[in-house]
């Protein structure tokens, strides 16, 4: 018949070694082989991890930036709303002032205003500055 049967080709038939593996001589010891096959370079898992904490710090940095450019925002609105109370302060006290002042001088309506303010807690001061003054010493 034919030299080259199918009993004597182990990696054409079935396998010499019975593991599947084939005839092969560098396979003889199957598990030094899957060791050497199997080393990893360090290097993509700790390029992962520095890419990882590069992306975790600069969005850190983008929500911090965008937190402060809010408190920014509301600092100023802020701001406005107590510059103008305190203006309105400015002109209540004017007007606690005056009125202080006209009871002083005997209008009775102006006594019984002052009189009803001392009863709940509100003092007035006839000698403190105009609101146009205190506002230019801030």
């Amino acid at each position: 018949m034919n030299d080259l049967s199918a009993s004597d080709s182990p990696a054409i038939g079935r396998p010499a070694d019975g593991n599947g593996r084939g005839g092969d001589a560098s396979l003889a010891n199957p598990r030094s082989a899957v060791d050497h096959e199997r080393r990893f370079s360090p290097f993509l898992p700790l390029l992962l991890a520095v890419l990882a904490v590069f992306l975790w710090t600069g969005f850190q940095c983008y929500q911090l930036f965008g937190e402060r450019q809010a408190l920014l925002t509301a600092h100023a609105n802020q701001q406005r709303l107590l510059d103008e109370s305190a203006k309105l302060r400015g002109s209540l006290d004017t007007l606690a002032r005056e009125t202080a002042t006209l009871a002083d001088q005997g209008n009775a309506s102006a006594r019984l205003i002052v009189d009803e303010l001392r009863k709940r807690g509100v003092t007035i001061n006839p000698n403190a500055a105009p609101a146009g003054k205190a506002a230019d010493r801030k």
